[in-house]
């Protein structure tokens, strides 16, 4: 992002052009995703720090779009670049295109002279798919075709999975799953749902009872095994299997789980299990034991 609005700030000063708006970008197909916005909020606050321009503020140029019905996609027409730039005093106009090159993305910027309707200057650079821009890239918003007579059809929504699950008298919330090298560390919250004290007791890491134990799969359909967890202020020490606290009704607990070794190239928790018992638990490992499952998990960087 850094890269492409110093080209566009270059191009701007050396064809003395001194307001800019920005125009969510699409996709081939003529659809804004969340990224497409996400390219142009950014744009906007990466120019407006420059100092160097005028920027107009995105909720007004869209006011204006839809006020004026203009035709504004990633290849907007000369009559309406000419129009919005009379109608807010805009002499540069960014828009552009994303093109899916399967691990990265192509984002190729348009630089529009509003008194010409004729493209001035162009930008581009290229990042890559990680699952946040996966994310944002979830679900498109169809848009007017333009007189590209591009042909646009909606984006197959993104499975939308819950992040919340409750078994017995606990609520368990995954906040996120990150990874630093090559350890994916796990948040989420615990949560008494009752109105008497609990016990909790996670099941951390593999042992004799390795199969009931946290794990994780990744969209390479590799597994791996908790390697270490924290419930609460405790945290795990490796000659114990189980990782138990008391909760109190109606309080949020933090809990984390580790996996090491993670692969490089994993970008989706297909499934992350967590494994965790209540009740007391005996000499035998005797308690009531449950599973809460997440499934489709991004892996943020």
């Amino acid at each position: 992002m850094a890269y492409l609005s110093q080209q566009i700030s270059r191009e701007m000063s050396e064809n003395q052009k001194h307001t800019i708006a920005v125009v969510e970008f699409v996709d081939l197909r003529g659809n804004i995703t969340d990224f497409g916005r996400f390219l142009a909020e950014e744009l906007i606050t990466r120019l407006y720090q420059t100092k160097k321009f005028k920027v107009i503020e995105r909720q007004l140029l869209n006011k204006v779009i839809t006020e004026q019905k203009l035709s504004l996609t990633g290849l907007i027409d000369q009559t309406s670049a000419q129009r919005l730039g009379q109608l807010l005093g805009v002499d540069a106009i960014a828009s552009g295109t994303i093109t899916d090159l399967d691990k990265n993305l192509r984002i190729n910027a348009r630089l529009i002279n509003t008194g010409t309707g004729e493209i001035f200057a162009v930008a581009s650079t290229e990042i890559f798919k990680d699952a946040a821009v996966m994310n944002l890239m979830g679900v498109g918003l169809l848009l007017p075709a333009s007189d590209t007579n591009l042909k646009s059809s909606t984006s197959a929504p993104i499975k939308k999975v819950p992040q919340k699950v409750t078994l017995k008298d606990f609520t368990l919330e995954l906040i996120a799953c990150k990874i630093a090298g090559q350890t994916v560390t796990c948040n989420f919250t615990i949560t008494n749902n009752s109105s008497e004290d609990k016990n909790f007791w996670l099941s951390r890491a593999a042992g004799w009872q390795g199969e009931n134990s946290a794990r994780m799969f990744d969209n390479l359909g590799n597994e791996y095994l908790a390697s270490g967890a924290q419930l609460g202020s405790r945290v795990h020490n490796s000659s114990h299997i189980y990782l138990g606290i008391v909760i109190v009704p109606q309080v949020s607990t933090k809990a984390v789980l580790k996996f090491e070794n993670v692969s490089l190239e994993a970008t989706t928790i297909k499934l992350l299990r967590v494994a965790f018992e209540i009740g007391t638990i005996d000499l035998a490992g005797r308690a009531e034991f449950l599973f809460a499952d997440f499934r489709d998990v991004p892996i943020t960087r």
